[in-house]
């Protein structure tokens, strides 16, 4: 939520205040510089591209979502689907790795064109009960197996494994800075891995009523300076900001250069274009690109009536925003 006065100079991203004189206002500071990232640049001229939208589908295996609907059929259908709808790429929520059929996936990538904008590696913690902080060695030690099958998936692609709620919880009688401790050795290990193969992490503050540690923006800034390698990155979800950080566009600004990828929502959760919630969309896009961020907008789940048309709205919202403002 954007808490700034009126006339303060901020951008306000959860409707228009005629107070504020918008992104352009000099009083800001200026945006730091993007670090090299190569999801961020065209691989065969070396320019920065566009921000890119891509769709979150799922395996025919995933439990249905309440209140929404997700793409969860076969991922060559799904792919077909998100392409048709006009998006750059899709996030895999994936079930299984082990077994995932990642040549039908590749086949379906270019057949249509599309980039796998990342791995989301929620479901091994909400469907399989792993977690990379698990108080049980053993369940500790198969959740890092798991991980690694989705660093070698994304390793073909050139893409990034996104870790939410598949961290864990803080562990349980224990300080919270124990716990902070210990994930950010496991991330280490994590991302040296995942390093050798030329792939990125990309590490999501969640809200606490979700999670029980490491909801904010400033403690996923943490996380990743202490970590320290330079494939790991945050994922920032509009979602979880909206209800963790004070000032939205300050989150976003303090991230900028670290942020690989973001989640996008409004604060009723349901995505750009068929929401109804109080985020101001054209400016956030301005302000996307004044930081200079040209990674992947994911969104999720639309409302379970109209879905193709949803999607379809979702797309070309997002898509005129990139292109106008």
């Amino acid at each position: 939520m954007d808490r700034s006065p009126p006339g303060s100079g901020r951008v306000n991203l959860l409707g228009h205040d005629p107070g504020t004189t918008g992104v352009g206002d000099k009083s800001m500071p200026p945006p730091k510089p993007y670090s090299y990232h190569p999801m961020f640049y065209d691989n065969s001229t070396g320019e920065k591209t566009m921000i890119k939208i891509s769709q979150i589908i799922a395996t025919p295996d995933m439990p249905k979502v309440a209140n929404r609907y997700l793409y969860m059929g076969e991922v060559e259908d799904n792919v077909a689907k998100v392409a048709a709808a006009g998006f750059d790429g899709v996030e895999l929520k994936i079930g299984d790795p082990e077994s995932f059929d990642e040549e039908g996936l590749a086949r379906a990538l270019e057949a249509h064109r599309l980039e796998l904008a990342c791995i989301n590696s929620g479901r091994l913690m909400s469907q399989f009960g792993l977690t990379l902080l698990h108080p049980r060695k053993e369940v500790r030690t198969e959740a890092l197996r798991k991980l690694q099958a989705m660093v070698k998936i994304a390793g073909r692609h050139r893409s990034s494994v996104n870790i939410g709620l598949f961290r864990g919880a803080a562990l349980e009688g224990k300080p919270i800075a124990h716990t902070r401790d210990l994930f950010v050795d496991v991330l280490k290990e994590v991302c040296d891995v995942a390093g050798r193969l030329g792939v990125f992490i990309n590490f999501e503050p969640t809200n606490r009523f979700e999670i029980n540690f490491i909801n904010t923006t400033d403690e996923g800034l943490d996380i990743v300076q202490r970590v320290n390698r330079p494939n790991l990155g945050l994922l920032l979800d509009l979602y979880h900001i909206y209800i963790e950080d004070a000032d939205m566009a300050e989150s976003i600004r303090k991230a900028s250069g670290i942020v690989r990828h973001f989640h996008f929502a409004d604060t009723d959760r349901l995505p750009p274009g068929v929401s109804h919630g109080e985020i101001d969309f054209a400016s956030l896009i301005r302000l996307l690109k004044e930081v200079g961020y040209t990674g992947f907008l994911t969104v999720s789940g639309v409302p379970t009536e109209n879905v193709g048309e949803s999607v379809k709205k979702t797309s070309a919202f997002l898509r005129g925003l990139i292109n106008e403002t």
